[in-house]
């Protein structure tokens, strides 16, 4: 007994000891760091090899775990009487834990870590603690990348069935990018989602290819082709082919992003209309002309103070998204009288010339009018971009009901008319593309459902299950499904703020790690 004492004494002058507790009955340690716990037999050689394989920033070598007793005495001794705001190697560890998580949750570049500013403030934290290079946090962040793919190759495992959101963006360093994003339905019939990559692109983006990147993402998180139920996507004509293509190798069903669908319906009615058009442009002109006068927009801000509307900025439509345009006009119409008042203001504008920017009384009524039909299609793009809840099963009754109340509107504008009645004809020619998944006959039934879009039948499921058993594997399989792409679009939120100019000198790779940290966070 005495021996064995004696024997875990000198057990216990291994540096390897900084990096684990000993639990009172002396047969398990437990790691400082991720908490597991450790069979102990008096040898520390499985602690080394945790830390090493776990804990590469501390790793110790065996050659060096042992020192001699005076060594360590006066380790001891330097410890026990150095200054209060010394740092231990477990608070360094913290410390350098935090800071990563802190770079990944917002988004700053690694260079942060070089800033002179950020380096006076973490020395007025701790003077003691030593900062690490930009090159050791590029390091660290590779391996958390790794650790966390790990987690969700476990976590995917344990699934019986996904479905995959995917798009294509370009950085403003023309950097093109593939996300895919998987979705699926956990035990307790809750929808989740896991980013799995964003992808540097440094081939054409042919279908071929396309689908090939798909597969490789599948692979690489180990999914098994048979666990793919669909691929959601928008309606470019070569991610069309690409989800064609894999529904031939492995019937991987191939879904249209309804958000895209949405909006060529409104898109294609917008540009058709040229009195519409103009009304637009000509929004978009005034916008641009606040945008870009810093005396015009700090003239705004007093007239709505003045006028008691909300101290709200003009916001500029983007090309690509019908929906900007509609909060352009929303915003221009509740800042309406503010910003006539800057335009017809002399100090501000020359004379005459407020009357070449401010809309004409006609089109601030088709912007009215407009605005109230386009209300409903940005409530039903909100509805289908959530991840929360079922979407795909919602469609035909949102589409029925999208119908209904773009017919039921009353416009007093002829052009407006005209726009109603090509926006109810684009709804009828995309049915195909929107209904694609459902069965036949889906959307008739629903248009005379008194349920709404807001009952979640997940609830339902969570209760039911042991009841019916064979169709809630079912449901697991099609529930699941997204009804548009913006997961994967949100994706590119997150990497465009990290590949901007202030982290040029990040590869494509490092863009991919951070992004894929940043919007798996949750499992750090």
């Amino acid at each position: 007994m005495a021996e064995n004492r004696s024997k875990n004494k000198r057990q216990k002058l291994s540096k390897v000891w900084d990096h684990y507790t000993l639990n009172k009955d002396e047969n398990k340690v437990q790691c400082l760091y991720c908490k597991i716990e450790l069979a102990y037999h008096n040898s520390t050689s499985s602690m080394i090899q945790h830390l090493n394989r776990r804990h590469p920033l501390y790793a110790v070598s065996p050659s060096i775990a042992e020192t001699s007793s005076s060594q360590r005495s006066m380790d001891s001794f330097v410890r026990l009487n150095r200054p209060a705001q010394s740092c231990t190697v477990q608070e360094a560890a913290i410390f350098t834990e935090s800071i990563l998580n802190m770079l990944v949750t917002d988004m700053r570049p690694l260079s942060m870590v070089e800033d002179k500013g950020f380096r006076d403030m973490i020395s007025t934290f701790n003077s003691k603690y030593s900062l690490p290079s930009r090159t050791y946090f590029t390091q660290l962040m590779e391996k958390k990348h790794r650790d966390i793919t790990d987690k969700l190759k476990a976590v995917l495992k344990q699934t019986e069935c996904v479905a995959l959101t995917t798009d294509i963006w370009t950085s403003v360093a023309t950097e093109a990018y593939l996300g895919v994003t998987c979705h699926f339905l956990g035990e307790d019939w809750e929808m989740k989602s896991l980013s799995l990559t964003t992808m540097p692109l440094e081939e054409r983006h042919t279908a071929a290819n396309i689908a090939d990147w798909l597969e490789e993402t599948t692979a690489q998180f180990e999914i098994p082709r048979e666990k793919v139920k669909a691929v959601v996507h928008d309606n470019r004509a070569n991610v069309v082919a690409a989800a064609r293509i894999l529904t031939e190798r492995h019937g991987w069903a191939s879904v249209r992003c309804a958000g895209h669908t949405l909006n060529l319906v409104v898109q294609s009615t917008l540009k058709n209309n040229k009195t519409i058009a103009s009304c637009v442009g000509s929004a978009r002109c005034l916008v641009e002309h606040f945008k870009k006068s810093e005396l015009a927009c700090t003239k705004l801000k007093e007239k709505q103070q003045q006028m008691g509307k909300p101290l709200h900025m003009l916001i500029q439509d983007v090309s690509t998204r019908w929906n900007s345009t509609y909060h352009m006009l929303s915003r221009l119409l509740e800042q309406r009288w503010p910003v006539t008042a800057v335009l017809s203001d002399p100090a501000v504008n020359p004379r005459g010339k407020h009357h070449y920017l401010d809309l004409k009384p006609e089109q601030w009524h088709i912007s009215e009018e407009l605005t109230q039909i386009l209300g409903p299609f940005e409530g039903a793009t909100e509805f289908l971009s959530g991840e929360k809840y079922v979407t795909l099963s919602a469609l035909p009754q949102l589409v029925q009901n999208l119908k209904k109340s773009t017919l039921t509107a009353e416009p007093e504008t002829a052009q407006v008319k005209v726009f109603q009645a090509s926006a109810v004809e684009q709804i009828t020619e995309r049915r195909e593309g929107l209904y694609q998944f459902l069965p036949e006959g889906r959307a008739d039934e629903q248009s005379g459902s008194e349920g709404g879009l807001g009952e979640n039948p997940l609830p339902w499921w969570r209760i039911n299950e042991a009841r019916y058993p064979t169709l809630a594997q079912l449901a697991k399989s099609f529930l699941g499904i997204p009804a548009t792409s913006t997961p994967s679009e949100r994706l590119f939120s997150a990497a465009g703020n990290i590949a901007s100019k202030r982290r040029a000198s990040l590869s494509a790779q490092h863009v991919d790690m951070l992004t894929f940290l940043h919007c798996n966070y949750k499992l750090l």
